[in-house]
């Protein structure tokens, strides 16, 4: 079978975004239709509950690198096949804790899973595997697994309706254990003979050091990706609150915030079917459209659905870009770890980003939080416009 053919198909990528959208489904989104009854009925107080997420993704982050590696440096990718096993175990700890310490043991195992089977392990392997035509798979993978909420929320619901939380993790824990790793053992092939696309005669690992100790362009693409998982999961947290802040009145908020995930998903879908840019410029203005946004924020609430759409068409963008551009950037050799290392520090703001905005948002006020979002948002404007002028001088030099 062409190789080729097997990087960019619709139905293997179909397959692996909605086994995404089952793993996302199974960490990061999980609480928000379980965190209540498990409030409920353990006692734990929403804080303690919400916090065992954020040491599930700090625990994501400290082995990101470390998965990376694992990636680049091993043949059998163990990580992505035994991701569903991990987080299924991960869930069934859960499901049989009464103790508080037993929750955290179990998000601290699922958070192992989220290291080992969310975007930047699929991604590593897609562009080690496949070098430049990986970017198609990334991006049909990213747009099937944009209806992540669309699917897992009302399967959350039903189970918890029907069985309670607890049954819930077990249920969702077998979906996992089910279909993960054959999903991954058949779509990804242990060993592929690297091809490229046609026309790809000057890549832009070629240009650069390929000692990431030896140049500043990882180190401003580590800054770019923290600042943006920050502004993602600071309005991603905040967003019905900002809303509502910003003179809406709660179920008004509550369906202009729901406009956000459409938007994502939207950006993708043209991402697929438009003339291609070089990921350089789609960080551009994927970084411009963001701040934008969030200058929306902070203007009145009849706009308030512009400053939605704004920033979901950035963030939307970026998602693809946390896999496209280091592509573009250093190539497929050691590309893994380079992902690794990429989503470390990303993943670490992230967790401490709902504890941090919190304090802020209680201490001082919604307005002065957001406002601290557009700060780091033209910072990430900068650093994206710095890194540019990098590459592009870089490539000036080279081609004298």
């Amino acid at each position: 079978m062409n190789i080729e053919y097997m990087a960019v198909s619709l139905p293997k990528n179909f397959i692996l975004g909605f086994t995404q959208i089952l793993l996302w489904g199974g960490s990061f989104f999980l609480l928000a239709i379980l965190a209540k009854p498990i409030v409920a009925e353990t006692g734990w107080s929403h804080q303690l509950v919400y916090g065992a997420l954020s040491l599930a993704m700090l625990v994501s982050g400290m082995l990101a690198s470390k998965v990376g590696k694992m990636i680049d440096t091993i043949a059998r990718n163990y990580n992505l096949l035994y991701a569903g096993f991990v987080m299924g175990a991960g869930l069934i700890i859960i499901g049989l804790s009464r103790h508080f310490l037993l929750f955290l043991l179990g998000w601290c195992v699922v958070g192992v899973a989220m290291a080992m089977g969310l975007y930047d392990a699929l991604f590593a392997t897609l562009g080690k595997k496949y070098g430049k035509i990986a970017r198609k798979s990334i991006v049909q993978v990213t747009l099937i697994s944009g209806f992540t909420t669309t699917v897992v929320w009302p399967l959350l619901s039903f189970l918890l309706n029907h069985y309670g939380w607890r049954n819930a993790c077990f249920v969702y824990a077998g979906i996992l254990i089910v279909w993960v790793f054959p999903v991954h053992k058949f779509l990804i092939p242990e060993k592929v003979q690297m091809i490229e696309e046609e026309n790809a005669s000057t890549t832009i690992q070629q240009e650069l050091p390929t000692g990431l100790e030896n140049t500043s362009v990882f180190t401003i693409l580590l800054v770019n990706f923290t600042i943006g998982s920050i502004l993602m999961t600071g309005i991603s947290v905040h967003l019905v609150e900002i809303l509502d802040d910003n003179g809406l009145p709660l179920t008004m908020a509550i369906s202009v915030g729901a406009m956000l995930g459409p938007s994502q998903v939207g950006i993708r879908f043209l991402d697929a079917i438009l003339p291609k840019k070089t990921p350089l410029n789609s960080a551009l203005v994927s970084s411009v459209t963001i701040f934008v946004g969030l200058i929306l924020f902070l203007m009145h609430h009849q706009i308030s659905f512009l400053a939605v759409i704004c920033f979901g068409l950035g963030n939307g963008m970026r998602s693809i870009l946390r896999g496209t551009l280091p592509l573009w950037i250093f190539g497929a050799d050691s590309y893994a770890t380079i992902m690794g290392r990429l989503a470390g520090l990303p993943m670490v703001a992230q967790a401490l980003t709902p504890l941090l905005s919190g304090y802020m948002i209680a201490h001082f006020s919604v307005k002065k939080f957001v406002g601290l979002l557009v700060v780091l948002a033209f910072v990430n404007i900068i650093t994206m416009v710095v890194l540019r002028n990098k590459i592009l001088n870089k490539s000036r030099v080279l081609s004298a």
